[in-house]
């Protein structure tokens, strides 16, 4: 396993499950006991935290953009940042529209028995918008 790559490859298996809505991947890639909050709630365990996901399912999609992931691994442990941008596509009365979060993420990762998975991932929203979508134009 490569410790130094492990943090983004997290990163980009957590961001794929939710855009696929593939929640069950979660299990693969947090410890039972993981844990979450946020701005208006907390996940105590990587069930509750999977069932909460299901609220995405009022978007038509999502799409997450990973930016940089920084961080120190000690011994088995590892505290770092991911930063993303979680877009949420939607119709409102025929028109599509886009809500965004910009988040920061703080990550422990917790590597047992030689195989690495989040233990907790708290997020902080440091801004969002919403807008709405033009159909993209090709050619002049």
């Amino acid at each position: 396993m490569n410790l130094q790559a492990l943090p983004a490859d997290l990163a980009a298996r957590y961001a794929r499950a939710v855009d696929d809505r593939d929640f069950v991947a979660m299990e693969s890639i947090m410890w039972q006991e993981f844990t979450q909050q946020g701005p208006g709630f907390r996940a105590e365990s990587r069930a509750v935290f999977v069932a909460n996901l299901e609220f995405l399912r009022q978007f038509d999609s999502t799409f997450h953009l990973l930016g940089q992931v920084t961080g120190e691994w000690q011994g088995n442990s590892y505290r770092g940042e991911t930063w993303c941008v979680a877009s949420h596509f939607y119709q409102r009365e025929g028109r599509p529209l886009c809500f965004e979060m910009y988040i920061r993420y703080q990550d422990v990762i917790e590597v047992r028995d030689g195989e690495g998975r989040y233990l907790q991932r708290d997020l902080t929203v440091v801004a969002q918008d919403e807008r709405e979508l033009r159909a993209p134009s090709f050619g002049g």
